[in-house]
Order: structure tokens, then sequence, then C-alpha cells
């Protein structure tokens, strides 16, 4: 299955019902356009990784000199990220998994988790915390993205502070996901630190 701006002019997008909310196959891939900030986003699914028995769908091309290492996986309308174990400006940070995504709770029901990651670098040792809020916003049956109406929508709120406890650095960034079901997201606003983008589904693919 498969939709894009070149490839069909139609209004109304085909889906599978059954589908997730977010399909993660190898070959997926979602484009986006933040029209305000000309800034262009994408995530493609390129493989997968294995952390403690359990597949992740990670979005990052192992053939790039540089990638962040980050995955995701579904577990029955949970998202778990997966962080691997990495090295980062020369601090070497463990390895762990913390909810993503909740779209099982009730509408406005909010979500905390927390996970925290030790390093070790030339400057001492310390943790990365992880603290992860999150809730369903709003759900509606149908919305119109750059002229495509999609349907089966869930709006999702993800609230993320990183904590340095070596640095005492903070990073606070604030996303709502809007998911269309059997088709993955369709608009992102993510505010990093007061930096906002608000991304619109330009083109996707979804492999068969």
């Amino acid at each position: 299955m498969s939709c894009s701006k070149n490839d069909d002019d139609s209004n109304d997008v085909i889906i599978d019902p059954a589908g997730s909310y977010w399909p993660f196959k190898e070959g997926n891939y979602w484009n986006f356009y933040d029209n305000e900030n000309e800034e262009g986003m994408q995530y493609e699914i390129f493989h997968t990784v294995n952390y403690q028995g359990l597949d992740f769908h990670s979005s990052i091309d192992q053939e790039n000199d540089y990638s962040y290492p980050l995955a995701v996986r579904e577990e029955k309308g949970v998202f778990k990220m997966y962080y691997a174990q990495h090295n980062q400006m020369g601090a070497e940070i463990g390895a762990g998994n913390i909810t993503y995504l909740n779209l099982n709770l009730p509408t406005n029901q909010v979500w905390n988790e927390e996970m925290i990651l030790s390093f070790n670098s030339v400057s001492g040792t310390g943790q990365m915390i992880f603290n992860h809020s999150g809730r369903i916003l709003e759900k509606s049956s149908s919305e119109v993205i750059n002229g495509k109406s999609y349907k089966n929508i869930i709006k999702t709120e993800l609230v993320q502070k990183v904590t340095n406890t070596l640095t005492g650095n903070i990073v606070n960034t604030k996303s709502v996901i809007w998911l269309a079901k059997g088709i993955g997201p369709i608009r992102q606003i993510v505010d990093i630190d007061g930096y906002k983008n608000d991304y619109l589904l330009e083109y996707y693919y979804l492999n068969k």
C-alpha cells in the first residue's frame, strides 16, 4: 500500500482499518514539511535492532558516519523507544528503553515514566535521566492535511525532559503527534526549548 502527492491526486486516502496507528516495516517512510520554517523531515524504517530479545525498528541509516541510536517498537498500542549503548561526544552511554506513546488510555489521562542511563566520560561519570509524560489529546473521525482526508485520527502529546547530572544541562521537548490508523503520523508539532516546528505530511510509502 502506498500513497504520495506525486502518484495519487485523490482527496481521500484508502487505509487498512485493522492496521496500526504507526505501521513499522522495513522500507516504510513518511515525508513532512514545515511551511513556515521551510524545513523538511523524513522518517524511514531502515532495519531492525534487537534488545533483550525484542525487535525495535530503526530510522537510522547504518551507512551514515554519525547516527543517533534510536529505535521504536509497538506493543499492542504502546510504543517503546530504545536508546542503544553508544559513544556521544566522548561519553560512553548505556542502553535502555522507555515508553514513547500510549494509545490505550482514555483521553487526557496522563502517563509518566522515567529511564536512567549511566555514562562515563573524560570529565567524570554521571547519568542521563529521561522523564516522559504523555496523553491522548483528542480522537477524531477524519482530518485534512495538504488537501488529503485521513480517517480514524488520534492526537497525542509527549513531554520529554532529559537531564545530564554531570553538567546540569536540561533539554525540554514537547511534541503533538497526529496519527492516522493504517497510515502513521500525518502531523507533528515539535517544540524544543522554545523552537517550534509544525510538520505536515506531504507523502508516504508503506511496504506491502
